[in-house]
């Protein structure tokens, strides 16, 4: 998406500045995904004295998005405040770790439907309560417009605890962040949308560690092989593989039988 509609976002970025300096404090649940470095990046202009990012220490997290993460929060800070946006800026907020067994958890590691649910619910109840204990006013997420228009069972989790989700609230569309994020200069911009690795897993099959390091082994090794979106989904004995088609179609000649043996060396099952 190209900056097309200026006045356009320009209101929109108006509103979430309004909305973020209406609470006073924040702290948000840090992926450093496209939702929530955009959000993050905004709170360090508004409120750079009184945000606080939240990263849950989880097994889910995928090794893009961890890298992301830590990608974002690494870059320099000068300890200015910038007139917009810029990578360095978020360098100057603080940053909390929060370990998060979430295979701790029956009802989660058992994968039945409400999984989501009680994912978000136990991960988020862990985050509201160290922003209590720091007495900052406001927890959110990165949940945007695009989102309200999907069922969405861990948004009723966010919900019930009281977590925000400005970017929703405001009306922004992830296209949209995406286009500032490039123009701001922010690597995440055209960041692939990163699943949690739960969802890997066949639902009603039992989600564990070791499924965990398959799905993440295969994935990486696609990824040292120049595919940016891809699944590697386990269930009824074999690994399923999915890809954007339109990556697919122009890298298919990378798919070589060997990686595929390479694949099913790692994922110890057939891969189809």
């Amino acid at each position: 998406m190209q900056l097309r509609n200026n006045a356009e976002l320009a209101r929109k970025m108006r509103a979430l500045e309004e909305l973020l300096r209406s609470w006073g404090s924040v702290a948000i649940g840090f992926s450093g995904g496209v939702d929530s470095t955009f959000l993050a990046a905004v709170c360090a202009r508004v409120l750079p004295e009184a945000t606080l990012l939240v990263r849950l220490e989880t097994p889910f997290t995928t090794t893009p998005e961890r890298a992301a993460a830590e990608g974002a929060l690494g870059s320099a800070g000068n300890g200015t405040v910038p007139e917009r946006p810029e990578p360095a800026a978020l360098a100057s907020l603080p940053v909390l770790g929060i370990p998060y067994d979430a295979l701790g958890i029956p009802q989660i590691a058992r994968n039945s439907a409400d999984r989501c649910y009680w994912c978000k619910r136990f991960g988020f109840e862990r985050i509201v309560e160290a922003a209590r204990a720091r007495g900052i006013a406001v927890v959110s997420d990165g949940s945007n417009a695009d989102d309200a228009l999907e069922d969405r069972p861990g948004i009723r989790a966010l919900r019930e605890l009281g977590v925000r989700s400005p970017l929703m609230e405001t009306g922004w569309r992830k296209e949209e962040e995406r286009a500032l994020l490039r123009a701001w200069g922010f690597a995440q911009w055209d960041m692939p949308a990163e699943a949690c690795l739960a969802t890997r897993v066949r639902r009603g099959e039992p989600i564990t560690a070791e499924k965990l390091g398959i799905v993440r082994a295969c994935e990486d090794l696609l990824h040292q092989h120049g595919f940016r979106s891809v699944r590697a989904r386990l269930g009824a004995g074999e690994m399923r593989l999915e890809f954007k088609e339109d990556e697919l179609a122009c890298k298919r000649d990378q798919l070589t039988s060997e990686l595929r043996a390479e694949l099913e060396h790692l994922a110890d099952r057939p891969v189809a």
